[in-house]
């Protein structure tokens, strides 16, 4: 009897890594993105864009950890691919939603924040980034679910799916920034050439005219030692766009929106 569970244990062990080796990584990725209950369950009464919806009692929520492109808006024009994830999110709304809430519940918008979950309990979010819909946003301190999140982008940029096969949403070196880029949600890259202090950020120049900006209230993210080493690498990170004081800006609130880091 002995001997014979012995067996059991040795096959079972030599068994196991090929099982894993075998198994379906969307399956491993999808139960990483799993929640074992919900906070609430809701219904989906009008999706405005592919990372919002109206609900049926008539809050508006905005789904954590992801950023698709946005519509038309008075003399703006749609950013390229807008339709595309709205019918996508559109897709993914049919049936009630379970809904996982975060640290931080609302936005400086007043919407609802939440991960997000089909009637069958598969990660909404997660589904929408592996196919390309739209990008990784990472904002602290709802930070639940991320590693998920960022494998899932990972994979999409890598098979260059949806949004990723598009010309707009390539990389962008940082020396091409101008105009039409302001308010976009882009991918950059550039080369750490000085890392600055002032007494509310810390300040990665990528260029002569280009910074990335750590507020003081995000710096427990990083590790200083980590950053100090980026020093002369080239750098990619993923956010919003903006212009002051004549230089280009990118606000950097996670190591995770740097997606290439030596």
């Amino acid at each position: 009897m002995i001997k014979r569970t012995t067996e059991i244990i040795k096959k079972a062990l030599f068994t196991a890594p090929f099982l894993l080796m075998f198994w379906p990584f969307g399956a491993l990725a999808e139960s990483a993105c799993e929640s074992v209950q919900f906070d609430e369950k809701v219904t989906v009464r009008y999706v405005h864009d592919g990372d919002t919806v109206h609900l049926r009692d008539g809050r508006k929520l905005r789904l954590i950890g992801i950023n698709t492109p946005e519509r038309a808006r008075e003399d703006v024009p749609a950013e390229p691919y807008a339709g595309m994830a709205r019918r996508r999110l559109q897709v993914q709304a049919e049936g009630s939603w379970g809904l996982v809430y975060d640290r931080e519940r609302r936005d400086r918008y007043g919407r609802l924040l939440a991960h997000v979950f089909d009637h069958q309990g598969r990660n909404i979010t997660r589904r929408l980034l592996e196919q390309g819909t739209g990008q990784l946003l990472v904002i602290p301190p709802n930070l639940r679910f991320l590693e998920c999140y960022r494998r899932a982008q990972d994979r999409a940029r890598r098979h260059k799916r949806g949004l990723w096969a598009l010309s707009t949403y390539q990389t962008l070196p940082v020396a091409m920034l101008d105009s039409q880029h302001r308010g976009q949600y882009r991918v950059l890259r550039g080369r750490l050439t000085r890392i600055g202090e002032s007494r509310s950020s810390l300040w990665l120049n990528l260029g002569p005219d280009f910074a990335l900006r750590i507020a003081r209230t995000d710096l427990s993210h990083f590790e200083r030692e980590r950053i100090a080493a980026w020093r002369h690498q080239p750098l990619l990170v993923q956010g919003w766009i903006y212009r002051r004081n004549n230089q280009w800006r990118m606000r950097l609130r996670h190591p995770a929106a740097l997606l290439e880091t030596p």
